[in-house]
């Protein structure tokens, strides 16, 4: 990514996760190409930018849109995603890293690939940095979701998300604990 030399991307507090430009995604590929399997409801956790504007890694919740059969009572029907030490590519913008997916008991490791990129915004704003991930993985190994791992198909997870600088000032930023879509 271009270094940008801004000190409020230490601030936790100066950035909020943009909930209406953030969506997942759930793919299996067949075939005939992607084919898309669930729109994921929601999700909630954090994510680390460097100093310089670097995507670091994240940490998300995604709550899923169907309750796995083999899920224990006492278990939630969350998976985990998490990547800490992403690494720059060549390519500008682009990072990479090992990613941890886990479901249950269940736990798996896959390649996690995505871009980090300052947008600029007109004169009047400061600029904001969109972030797409995306991690594809074994779905046996997970058992989930049950269209692809019966097919033993593997499974695109993919987020679109933006942190746009806070303004206090404008009520559509929830405090930082209530960063959930």
């Amino acid at each position: 990514m271009v270094f940008v030399p801004d000190a409020s991307y230490t601030d936790p507090s100066a950035w909020r996760i943009a909930m209406d430009a953030s969506e997942g995604t759930l793919s299996m590929t067949t075939s005939k190409g992607p084919r898309l399997l669930h729109e994921l409801p929601c999700f909630h956790g954090s994510f680390y930018v460097s100093p310089v504007g670097l995507l670091a890694g994240f940490t998300l919740q995604l709550p899923l849109p169907v309750y796995p059969s083999w899920l224990r009572e006492d278990e939630a029907p969350v998976l985990f995603w998490e990547s800490v030490d992403l690494e720059a590519e060549d390519a500008p913008n682009q990072v990479q890293g090992n990613a941890r997916l886990r479901l249950g008991r269940r736990e798996i490791s896959a390649v996690v690939s995505g871009l980090c990129t300052e947008v600029p915004v007109g004169q009047s704003g400061r600029p904001y940095l969109k972030i797409v991930l995306e991690t594809v993985f074994p779905s046996v190994s997970l058992r989930w979701p049950v269209e692809a791992w019966q097919r033993l198909r593997p499974v695109t997870l993919k987020l679109f998300t933006e942190i746009r600088p806070s303004d206090p000032q404008d009520p559509q930023w929830p405090e930082p604990e209530q960063w959930d879509r």
